[in-house]
């Protein structure tokens, strides 16, 4: 079943149950769609979209347990967690095939002005009043949390690393 929901509604689907919103969004959405259609008791996408935005705790619990009952369908299946996820990187790397000269520019520019301000600070270049001062550390903040979030793009993220991590940690030691 195709739900026709507004974001308002994806989000509350996507913050109880982050499976059923991930795979709403990919090859799996019709079931989906229709796994949350039946858990609320709605038919069409109006009735879905009206239960989840009252967001009782019923509908919720319901679609909560409904999410459960998915990742078991899925499993039973054979289809495992990690490939739902990883068709949501698919568009990332499809946009690889393409010209990435504006990501580089972008990242280029931000890494090099970040950097620039940066230095401007350390070396005193600039005269700034207490207002000004305080706007930029907030400004500053933000940049700052946006390098590891570009690195991630060009460079991967450490999703593979925490997963190893964790199979090491439950694995046992060889005798």
């Amino acid at each position: 079943m195709k739900l026709n929901l507004s974001d308002k509604a994806k989000s509350v689907i996507a913050a109880i149950a982050p499976t059923l919103g991930l795979a709403l969004g990919g090859p799996l959405g019709g079931l989906a769609g229709n796994v949350i259609a039946s858990s609320i008791g709605g038919g069409d996408s109006k009735a879905v979209e009206d239960a989840l935005l009252t967001q009782k705790p019923e509908t919720l619990l319901a679609l909560r347990k409904a999410e459960q009952d998915f990742t078991l369908q899925l499993e039973s299946l054979g289809i495992e967690r990690e490939r739902i996820a990883m068709a949501d990187r698919v568009s990332a790397r499809d946009m690889a095939k393409v010209d990435m000269r504006p990501q580089m520019v972008i990242s280029a520019v931000f890494i090099g002005g970040y950097f620039m301000i940066f230095g401007m600070l350390i070396t005193g270049a600039v005269e700034l009043t207490q207002t000004q001062q305080t706007l930029l550390n907030v400004l500053m903040g933000a940049l700052t949390v946006g390098i590891p979030t570009i690195l991630s793009f060009w460079f991967g993220s450490t999703a593979g690393s925490a997963q190893k991590s964790a199979m090491l940690y439950q694995s046992k030691p060889a005798d």
